[in-house]
């Protein structure tokens, strides 16, 4: 006989109203490990999905799996309920920021939930939101800006924010040698903040120059028709020139088209 899925009762249904907000927790460790918004019996489903996607990589999916192996079942807790669409967003976004926010939680969420700006200490929201604006006037240089969305985050060492920044990155036109060479900065660009400036001495592609590599970058050879920079000033330590220092902590929320201002290339990786 094919096996009901779960599901709530009419009258529970009815107590969770609309929209609610739940969490999936992990029996071997106790802790929550995915936090979701959902209507009637959605958080139900996730085990019904594990077992239609059974060679799925989603660590969601994954952890869900590695339970269900050992013998045992996902746990299922209410965190809010009888919310309006928006109230559950909002509680399942600012959920998903403090759990992410506290060291080792391990969310498998794939994002931070509708409508977030993450989890940030107040110094850090200064930085991000209170930053003063570069305009287009500004910028007298041949720059070249690289976001760091996803691998940048704030607490990285200064040699770990280097790594990230400078490489390693496709070359693709128009990012050749050739237009490389002629850059005088490299801003490291975390959502709209300026988090790092470089002045690039030598850039080289992976395949010439492996022992430069930023170390997240080893053993991959499929990168070796990509490129990398070095700041020579930075590595020695040196004190950082003028250029560095304005440039750094400032917002380019508002340069529009920051790829299209003279002498910048904007690169998206």
């Amino acid at each position: 006989m094919k096996q009901k899925n779960p599901c709530f009762s009419a009258k529970c249904l009815r107590a969770l109203g609309e929209h609610y907000v739940y969490g999936l927790t992990d029996p071997r460790t106790g802790k929550l490990f995915y936090i979701g918004k959902g209507t009637g019996n959605r958080v139900f489903d996730h085990e019904y999905e594990s077992l239609k996607n059974p060679a799925s990589e989603k660590l969601k999916l994954a952890t869900i799996r590695e339970i269900k192996e050992a013998g045992l079942a996902v746990g299922k807790i209410i965190l809010n309920c009888n919310l309006t669409e928006n109230e559950a967003y909002a509680a399942e976004a600012a959920l998903i920021n403090a759990f992410n926010y506290v060291e080792h939680t391990g969310l498998t969420n794939d994002v931070a939930g509708h409508h977030s700006k993450k989890a940030y200490s107040v110094e850090e929201f200064e930085q991000m939101f209170g930053a003063e604006e570069l305009t287009e006037a500004d910028i007298p240089h041949h720059l070249f800006v690289i976001k760091v969305n996803r691998l940048y985050h704030f607490g990285m060492t200064e040699q770990e924010t280097y790594d990230v920044v400078r490489g390693c990155w496709k070359t693709k036109n128009p990012y050749k040698m050739n237009r490389l060479n002629k850059v005088e900065y490299v801003l490291g660009v975390y959502h709209s903040l300026i988090v790092a400036v470089y002045k690039p001495t030598v850039w080289a592609y992976v395949k010439d120059a492996p022992d430069g590599v930023p170390p997240r970058d080893l053993g991959k050879p499929e990168l070796g028709d990509r490129v990398y920079f070095r700041d020579a000033d930075f590595e020695s330590g040196a004190e950082p020139d003028e250029a560095k220092k304005f440039y750094l902590h400032k917002s380019v929320e508002h340069v529009r088209n920051l790829d299209k201002v003279q002498g910048c290339t904007y690169y998206d990786p």
